[in-house]
């Protein structure tokens, strides 16, 4: 994905994988979930699954993508030729944009050389959520896309907020209220916004406390900073929202990779781009490894010096 938040995305697709099959691919059946990662030549996808479609099978690649990448088609092309070269199966690529930033690459992607000549014609899905409606989500009536509600268009309002809170409680799906709550804290921005979600969200504090994914983002001994950060959002101060990130990241990484935190308090700080941190706190919550982890802090410290 490039740049944004995660457990939370990244469980979203994987603890939901037929909810986001059924709405990319209609008649679709997910049938398993593989790794994400191409060892090889270091590729990382947000999420690969399994399906079948008409008896055939393939592979359904996501991508949650929260800034305008200019190359991000050439990225699906990478991933999809590598996870089809490593599973032996066809690959569907497809990039969900959270937020709206500017006119975002539209597909096919196409190369051509001179003469106008065509050399390659890559198709791929692309679904800009700040373009959709809530209605449009709605209307799938998979429970697993309750939280997308908030990024779409008319999605940043109380009401929708509550919606999906009551949905995910009917259908007891409370690992999903994590990602609800981080994704509400985003779009909500006032203070006003912020101290309704406070108080909000507080109500339901002992449930958000049991599930998996509050355990995985927070830990208990750390979940009070943390979840500051998350509820407040983003301050009119910059400097503000650039620390507010970097100790969010920080207690992920506490959380998750204990070892690595005194190196990664270093390449941390050194880090201004508001968007380069959002994206370390999801994918961060996803690696599997101190390793990757790790390599994920470097490429970022590139990115920066890039920018």
């Amino acid at each position: 994905m490039a740049r944004e938040w995660d457990d939370s995305l990244k469980m979203l697709i994987n603890d939901n994988s037929q909810d986001f099959v059924t709405w990319l691919f209609s008649g679709a059946i997910a049938t398993g979930k593989l790794l994400t990662q191409v060892k090889k030549r270091t590729i990382d996808a947000d999420a690969l699954v399994e399906a079948i479609q008409d008896g055939d099978r393939f592979l359904a690649h996501f991508e949650f993508q929260s800034t305008n990448d200019p190359r991000i088609a050439e990225r699906l092309l990478e991933y999809n030729f590598e996870a089809r070269r490593v599973h032996m199966l066809p690959v569907y690529s497809s990039v969900i944009y959270l937020k709206s930033d500017g006119e975002v690459p539209k597909p096919p992607l196409i190369w051509k050389i001179p003469g106008d000549r065509e050399v390659l014609r890559f198709h791929y899905l692309s679904i800009e959520l700040g373009e959709l409606y809530t209605k449009e989500i709605r209307q799938t009536g998979r429970v697993g896309l309750l939280p997308l509600l908030l990024m779409t268009k008319d999605g940043a309002r109380h009401e929708v907020v509550e919606e999906v809170i009551t949905g995910l409680e009917v259908a007891e799906q409370y690992d999903l209220l994590p990602i609800t709550k981080l994704l509400a804290s985003l779009v909500l921005k006032s203070e006003a916004d912020q101290v309704w979600l406070e108080r909000r969200f507080a109500l339901l504090d002992e449930i958000l406390r049991n599930t998996p994914a509050y355990q995985k983002i927070l830990k208990e001994g750390r979940a009070e900073g943390l979840e500051e950060g998350l509820e407040k959002g983003r301050q009119e101060a910059l400097q503000r929202e650039i620390q507010r990130q970097r100790e969010a990241l920080l207690d992920v990484i506490r959380a998750r990779f204990p070892k690595i935190v005194r190196q990664a308090k270093k390449q941390v700080a050194s880090i201004e781009d508001t968007s380069i941190l959002l994206h370390l706190i999801i994918k961060m919550t996803t690696v599997p490894t101190a390793e990757e982890a790790t390599q994920l802090l470097l490429d970022a410290n590139e990115d920066e010096e890039q920018s």
